[in-house]
């Protein structure tokens, strides 16, 4: 395998350990209040969190039209009107409108200044278009599957090469056409997929033709297949690919009891369906039905999206302190157990790179766990939480891998960020060898 360009032809400090903060869709978080409104601030205290990269929705498509004119100022609007107020990375996504590729001029200025990294990548089909307005989402929405991975590489082409005449890409650590590739619903969705081998197989030569047009066009960058699990099918997976960014949630099982109601496709207004964790809602529950219609005409969500937000936002504010050690006594039950599947999940990452694409950097994109609600404070108190994320992010980092991001709730938009500053330092210190 030619494995030039997948080390890229960067500076030295490109090959510097990537402690990557997740700022998913910091660039239209430009409300009043908006959490991302000043960048420059933002920026100067993920350098102080000892962050030195950031993961990003970076607009393809979204800058440019179909025949790569910028779009300017679009209209973004709430994922889910009047019920996102206490869904983390979601709380102060308010309606507005914003020219994205002015705003990630404006990041990568700051970048360059503070010596920071980007990784570029778009979740479009997954989330973004929750945003979206009408016209925007029917036209990427309607892309036929044959032409999705094409389109979204001309559209991240076109914003690299934006990138390039202002002599601001080189603050790109790699780019994704699609975050978690081998769950996009057009591909199977998540799960083992049950497609045909040859089935399977044309998305992934789709993938590669994609990959290999912005190869040749952009040398100097990397471009990455983005996973959600380490045991992503081979099928799928381009061969092409110069980064592979998995993702590890091997934390998110905690939550499972109080979760239990949210799969199985109950009908989350019978009560007989939510009556395990009925003590934990407040006395008058917000329909189920209410949270799908908020987004009146507009393509839905996933369903365990949906039934998410319904969870979170009906927990009672006086129950919250008995969710929270529910919680602490399942992680302390099953501590082992997760430790174990932090490990397995990166040594079968390990394991499967070195078998399909001998020689390519490695970065763990996401992972530990989503914790929904920003009421829930309990994973930032926990020693035991974190003394599983150092263990894991040292594990990430003794074996070789490029980049790791500590938890994916890991901004600005976070409690994190401004209540335990001091316990993102150390694990992003412990990654990239400043501790033991």
């Amino acid at each position: 395998m030619d494995t030039t360009r997948s080390t890229g032809t960067r500076s030295a400090a490109s090959t510097d350990r990537l402690a990557i903060s997740f700022w998913i869709w910091a660039l239209w978080d430009t409300a009043r209040d908006g959490f991302f409104r000043d960048l420059e601030a933002r920026m100067a205290e993920l350098v102080e969190r000892g962050f030195n990269c950031i993961r990003l929705e970076g607009g393809a498509c979204l800058t440019h039209d179909e025949h790569g004119c910028p779009r300017g100022e679009l209209a973004f609007l709430e994922a889910v009107p009047g019920h996102g107020a206490h869904v983390r990375q979601m709380e102060r996504m308010r309606a507005g409108r914003c020219d994205l590729r002015q705003r990630l001029f404006e990041l990568c200025a700051l970048a360059q200044r503070y010596q920071v990294k980007l990784i570029l990548s778009s979740w479009y089909f997954l989330h973004t278009f929750w945003f979206t307005d009408p016209q925007v989402t029917a036209e990427l929405l309607g892309l036929p599957p044959e032409r999705c991975h094409r389109r979204f590489a001309e559209g991240l082409d076109w914003l690299l090469q934006d990138l390039e005449q202002r002599g601001l890409a080189d603050v790109i650590a790699f780019a994704e056409i699609f975050n978690e590739a081998d769950g996009l619903s057009f591909v199977g969705g998540f799960g083992e997929k049950t497609d045909p081998q040859p089935t399977l197989q044309r998305f992934r030569a789709w993938h590669e033709e994609a990959l290999a047009f912005l190869a040749d066009r952009h040398p100097g960058t990397r471009f990455a297949l983005d996973t959600y699990t380490p045991h992503t099918q081979a099928d799928l997976a381009p061969r092409n690919a110069q980064v592979w960014n998995f993702h590890s949630y091997f934390l998110w099982g905690v939550y499972g009891v109080l979760e239990e109601c949210l799969w199985g496709g109950a009908d989350l207004d019978d009560p007989k369906a939510y009556a395990p964790v009925r003590r934990f809602l407040r006395p008058q529950v917000v329909p189920f039905r209410t949270i799908v219609d908020s987004r009146a005409d507009r393509p839905p969500m996933a369903a365990d999206w949906y039934r998410r937000i319904w969870l979170y936002g009906n927990l009672n504010p006086a129950a919250l302190p008995e969710i929270e050690q529910l919680l602490q006594a399942n992680l302390e039950r099953h501590a082992a157990a997760y430790a174990r599947q932090a490990e397995d999940g990166l040594n079968q990452a390990l394991a499967f790179r070195d078998r399909h694409f001998p020689g390519i950097p490695l970065v763990m994109g996401e992972g530990m766990s989503y914790c929904a609600d920003n009421r829930l404070r309990w994973e930032e108190r926990s020693d035991l939480y974190w003394e599983l994320v150092e263990q894991a992010v040292r594990s990430a980092r003794d074996k070789g891998l490029l980049g790791c991001v500590a938890r994916t709730n890991s901004g600005p938009e976070d409690p994190v960020w401004w209540e335990y500053p001091e316990r993102l330092q150390r694990v992003n210190a412990i990654f990239r060898g400043q501790l033991p």
